[in-house]
């Protein structure tokens, strides 16, 4: 539900600011949301027990001197109609959108061993040829005995372990015999 409600303030959001200072909203957007990471900063900031006026200027200052006055309204707009905890939520959403926008996507490798920089880069070209976008990479340690690759924003996972591997080829050669 909440994603709906934010898919909603972004597309007003985008109207309201215009195409050209879209990229540079979503980047003030996502440092106040990032506030929103820190659980105490999150309570003081959703609590109906401190006034909307003392979460409005917090949020506000967050902004910084120089944000663009129609996303000080937006913020405003947030705070009449109580939906400061939204930012989170709909600083993702304006991100995803500008991603579409740009046919550019960001994804995760999970792996035990860190990948070569070569066959990164061959994944990604590999990755953009097939879903007709660019793909950008980055990896992450994990514990899996294998590769994962995941790329939330266009559902795509894909995963490769030895044990899986391993019990594909045992099958395959009992049927054979």
């Amino acid at each position: 539900m909440e994603n709906l409600v934010a898919k909603r303030y972004v597309k007003a959001l985008i109207e309201a600011v215009g195409e050209k200072k879209v990229k540079e909203v979503s980047d003030t957007l996502s440092k106040v949301a990032e506030a929103f990471e820190d659980p105490k900063l999150r309570e003081i900031l959703t609590s109906p027990e401190v006034s909307k006026a003392k979460r409005e200027a917090f949020i506000l200052s967050l902004l910084g001197k120089k944000a663009d006055p129609k996303l000080v309204n937006f913020v405003k707009t947030l705070g009449i109609h109580n939906r400061f905890g939204l930012i989170p939520d709909i600083a993702a959403q304006l991100k995803k959108e500008l991603q579409r926008r740009a046919n550019r996507y960001e994804g995760v490798v999970e792996s035990k061993k860190n990948l070569d920089k070569k066959l990164l880069t061959e994944l990604e070209k590999s990755l953009s040829k097939y879903v007709d976008a660019t793909i950008v990479l980055k990896q992450v340690k994990s514990d899996r005995d294998g590769i994962k690759v995941a790329i939330d924003d266009l559902g795509l996972e894909a995963s490769f372990s030895k044990e899986r591997v391993a019990s594909e080829m045992i099958d395959h050669i009992l049927k054979a015999l």
